[in-house]
């Protein structure tokens, strides 16, 4: 088989001389161009995207964009050969030069066992999330707000020393979908976001500080502690030292037990196992974790940002249990994985404008559990993670996780100094057999990631 070549765009461009109006517009014609063209099937995709930020330091305006992006891409099947190609242009001749790159492509490309999603029933949810207060703000109310988050940061504390960069921003986005077999959606994304960083210093140690947030609503994102987190995250590791190397009980914070599992999502995506990449190949049905692990890929909750009724393949969503209890139950599927193995896509299909299908969890979600953090960290001696440094240590294929971290060490619930200049070293998959309990609390990002604090019996520790 050749090297499949679908990862490289073949066309891109921006203009709108000779445009043909609004990008539903284009969606149409390209679609029409398609069925005139004899191949056997399509789906196309599209976006358009606009943001205003601003990023200020010292009480002025450091830094402005308005960023404003569209971009249609489009996915043919002939003789089972699938070729693509996007463009940013959506002119009529633009438009006609992108289907004919992506059927060339096809030229290039060997046959898959799959073509587009049938027009199946999905969940009638809708799940856009629109801002209700997004055309009301304007960039000098985002101007204002970030002078206010740096203010109140540079005076919180006097150990304080820079505010190095504190901003604001809106987004919206609209998303398009269309195949041949009449499937067709849009989704809505709208929401307010910021973030500030704050330097402290106690002698020659200095210790930076970030927090950043987003919420729909522009009040609530200003209720938020913005300026608060990041002086409490700067001063907080004040006096921090490596503790000794060892092995210890490790608890993951709410900040970057998602992270972790993130990390290694992979695994769990059969496309992976197929491509002989995920160690859990062949591995279904048997324990791989402990009993405390259930792990969801949550499609239909509307409080989560991933939620969606159809993937970006058009299939319809649905929620997934990947593992419960400790034993791996189901792999997650795009089309391509689930003609491979001759199943039903699960829903999970990511794709970019340029790019093939890959696959993702909608949500990521472990179910919480029964204790508090503060109840996790009672007993013994417990070393709290709550910042990562790099992955270049990290692969999802073995497993083997080598990263730097800061943190706390704690014993008997009294905390005993801050950490930083740390390694932990461990494999994900013995990590996740070594996990003792989650707690009840999730962070309070506006995330699709959701795992709880992490309770892991133990991990090597270089210091």
């Amino acid at each position: 088989m050749r090297p499949h070549p679908l990862s490289s765009p073949l066309h891109k461009g921006r203009g709108a001389e000779g445009g043909v109006g609004s990008i539903n517009n284009a969606i149409e014609k390209i679609a029409e161009l398609a069925r005139a063209s004899g191949c056997d099937a399509y789906d196309i995709i599209a976006h358009e995207s606009n943001s205003e930020s601003v990023e200020v330091f010292e009480q002025k305006v450091s830094n402005s964009e308005i960023q404003n992006s569209v971009a249609l891409g489009i996915r043919v099947f002939k003789n089972r050969r699938p070729g693509i190609a996007f463009t940013e242009r959506l002119t009529a001749d633009a438009l006609a030069q992108c289907l004919a790159d992506a059927l060339a492509h096809t030229a290039l490309t060997d046959p898959v066992p799959f073509t587009v999603a049938e027009n199946l029933p999905a969940t009638t949810e809708n799940f856009d999330r629109h801002a209700p207060d997004y055309d009301g703000v304007d960039f000098s109310q985002l101007t204002r707000y970030a002078l206010e988050v740096e203010a109140a940061a540079r005076g919180l504390d006097k150990r304080v020393e820079n505010v190095p960069y504190t901003g604001a921003a809106r987004s919206s986005a609209r998303r398009y979908f269309l195949n041949s077999n009449g499937v067709r959606y849009e989704h809505i994304t709208q929401d307010f976001s910021a973030y500030s960083a704050a330097v402290s210093a106690l002698g020659e140690q200095k210790k930076m500080g970030f927090y950043a947030n987003s919420r729909q609503n522009f009040a609530e994102l200003k209720a938020l502690p913005i300026a608060e987190r990041a002086v409490a995250r700067s001063v907080e590791q004040l006096g921090a030292k490596p503790v000794a190397s060892g092995t210890y009980r490790i608890l993951f914070s709410n900040r970057i037990s998602g992270q972790i599992l993130a990390l290694y999502a992979s695994p769990f995506f059969a496309e992976q196992a197929i491509k002989g990449q995920s160690r859990l190949k062949g591995k279904l049905g048997e324990t791989i974790a402990a009993p405390v692990l259930t792990l969801h890929s949550v499609a239909h909750d509307r409080v989560l940002p991933g939620s969606r009724a159809r993937d970006a393949e058009g299939f319809p969503t649905r929620d997934v249990t990947v593992v419960e209890r400790g034993h791996f139950t189901n792999f997650l599927y795009n089309l391509e994985a689930a003609a491979h193995d001759q199943i039903e896509s699960t829903g999970n299909a990511v794709r970019s404008i340029g790019s093939k299908a890959g696959t993702s969890f909608k949500n990521m979600v472990v179910v919480r559990g029964q204790s508090t953090p503060q109840e996790l960290l009672a007993a013994d001696k417990i070393l709290v993670i709550d910042k990562l440094e790099g992955a270049a240590g990290c692969s999802a294929v073995s497993g083997e996780m080598s990263i730097g971290a800061q943190g706390f060490l704690y014993e008997n619930g009294q905390l005993m100094q801050p950490v930083d200049r740390i390694t932990l070293s461990t494999n994900f998959f013995e990590l996740i057999k070594n996990i003792e309990a989650f707690s009840t609390e999730y962070n309070d990002q506006l995330s699709s990631v959701r795992v709880p604090d992490m309770l892991v019996a133990s991990v090597a520790v270089a210091g």
